[in-house]
């Protein structure tokens, strides 16, 4: 729990790359000694990797997050087998996988739980307007040998409940059917598995794969940024789809949003069921905060429950605050105040702060290389304006996710192709150059405080 909180409160500074390399290896817990956080790495090469690479930026998030006067207690290197980092690419027909992560096909309740057990329908809060996608993935769940609907689609914005969805699918088929085997991952996931790249091992992987009786992938929308996995997918789709085996697949938005999908892709997707999940309202966040509250042993009023949700809208920053009320009563070993409350609230409202855009991004870049924001959006061709025209490419797709054609845009109508070379460009600039990663971050952290 206190985990997840601290990585959502770090989502809202660092890139997903970043946190995925420094922050998920670690093992985050409270410590034994009062006031403090015990953090454990995967080994030893880590941690001293570790404390170059991500130490200061986790002891600002811990003392931000909690307390000023929380501690960050640093364990002796555990085994990479407590994390599961072993197990990455390990993906077996038997198996049922989460995240990148293992199960066995028959796991004791201990097993379970660590696969994902709190995603279930009985937990997944929704009212009337979810009702269709919510009987959709039930019916998956318990389909027979032949799926009624397949592929099942479930689109939705972020934090509406897609990847719930998809684990409590993956959760009922383990329960109902424990000899069944399931792929459930997302695409990143899926990418690991093919990084040899070379065809015998693509093959390997794929007839791994296919042996599953169900195939399960999240984030969909992502493959924008692994365009190779594309005809891949597609075989995998053929192999399932021919053999009448259910597949259930997870996207932001529609279909028709990804302008990136390959057409033959697009139409087999599109030969099943979508199910289109909408935005959990007001009386939903407020159960979901009152049985969170209740479970974590918060006092708070019912005009406090009702301010907190009014003012976090989106799902994912409600839970971030709650894990963070919960954290400061197990740290602090008192109950939340109503002063303790509401600067908490402070801390955590983004509602006061400018949304960042990619015209500050330009600016911030222009004002660095002294030119003007005009200039990194024209045709000019000087060696400086080009370099900082790839700069706040890279900044923007970075910090705000954007597409490469909307880059193109962005940019005064530049090819999705210039964009994807500027980009690359400055990734092995960083990997190669430590003054470049120097400016990089600093450049990073300019764009997010000009939004305070």
């Amino acid at each position: 729990m206190l985990k997840n909180g601290l990585r959502n409160f770090l989502e809202q500074r660092y890139p997903e790359k970043d946190l995925r390399s420094w922050f998920d290896p670690l093992t985050i817990d409270y410590g034994d000694i009062e006031k403090s956080v015990s953090v454990a790495f995967p080994h030893a090469f880590f941690g001293t990797w570790f404390a170059a690479h991500g130490k200061p930026a986790l002891e600002q998030a811990v003392r931000e997050y909690i307390s000023p006067e929380v501690v960050v207690l640093y364990d002796t290197p555990i085994s990479m087998q407590s994390v599961g980092m072993h197990e990455k690419n390990t993906v077996k027909p038997t198996q049922i996988a989460h995240s990148g992560a293992a199960v066995q096909e028959k796991p004791t309740p201990s097993a379970r739980a660590a696969s994902g057990a709190q995603f279930t329908f009985d937990t997944f809060l929704h009212n009337a307007k979810n009702v269709f996608p919510v009987a959709s993935a039930k019916e998956v769940a318990k389909a027979d040998v032949f799926p009624k609907y397949n592929p099942l689609v479930i689109a939705g914005p972020s934090g509406s409940g897609k990847t719930h969805l998809l684990r409590a699918i993956a959760h009922a088929i383990q329960e109902q059917r424990p000899q069944a085997s399931v792929f459930s991952g997302n695409i990143e996931d899926l990418a690991a598995l093919y990084q040899d790249g070379s065809p015998g091992a693509r093959f390997e992987v794929r007839k791994h794969i296919v042996c599953n009786d169900f195939f399960l992938l999240d984030d969909l929308q992502r493959l924008e940024d692994f365009p190779i996995l594309q005809e891949e997918l597609i075989a995998l789709f053929d192999s399932f789809h021919d053999n009448n085996k259910q597949m259930v697949f997870c996207c932001t938005d529609g279909l028709t949003a990804h302008s990136f999908l390959l057409p033959t892709l697009r139409s087999r997707l599109e030969w099943g069921l979508l199910a289109q999940l909408k935005q959990q309202d007001m009386d939903i966040r407020i159960r979901y905060a009152t049985s969170h509250l209740k479970e974590n042993q918060i006092k708070l009023t019912n005009d406090q429950i009702i301010l907190l949700c009014q003012r976090f809208d989106d799902f994912r920053l409600l839970q971030g605050v709650l894990l963070k009320l919960a954290a400061f009563k197990d740290l602090m070993n008192t109950e939340v105040s109503e002063y303790e409350f509401n600067q908490i609230l402070e801390h955590t409202d983004k509602s006061k702060a400018t949304p960042l855009t990619a015209d500050i991004i330009i600016g911030v870049v222009a004002e660095h290389y002294m030119l003007q924001p005009k200039d990194l959006l024209s045709e000019k061709r000087h060696q400086k304006i080009v370099l900082a025209r790839q700069v706040a490419m890279y900044l923007t797709r970075t910090l705000l996710g954007s597409s490469y054609p909307a880059l193109g845009r962005m940019f005064g109508g530049k090819d999705h192709s210039t964009v994807i070379y500027a980009v690359n460009k400055i990734k092995k600039f960083i990997v190669k150059n430590k003054d470049t990663k120097l400016l990089i971050n600093e450049l990073k952290e300019k764009c997010l405080t000009a939004t305070k």
